[in-house]
């Protein structure tokens, strides 16, 4: 006989199902800790990235008229 038997008993099964919930209950934290996250920071970021991207093509025309 081989050892795999054993495997599948009642211990296994709820074993499986607390590392489910614990898995689950981890993501949701990490779900809900990126949701506050994107609350706080989210649009500010957006708009610093955006005013970033328009400001970076004045820069090289800067630099560009500056070395002719």
């Amino acid at each position: 006989m081989s050892n795999f038997d054993d495997f599948e008993d009642d211990d296994t099964l709820m074993a499986k199902e607390a590392l489910k919930e614990m898995l689950v209950s981890e993501i949701e934290i990490i779900r809900d800790t990126l949701s506050i996250v994107n609350m706080f920071f989210g649009e500010n970021l957006k708009a610093g990235f955006k005013m970033l991207q328009e400001l970076e093509p004045n820069k090289i025309n800067d630099n560009n008229e500056q070395t002719s």
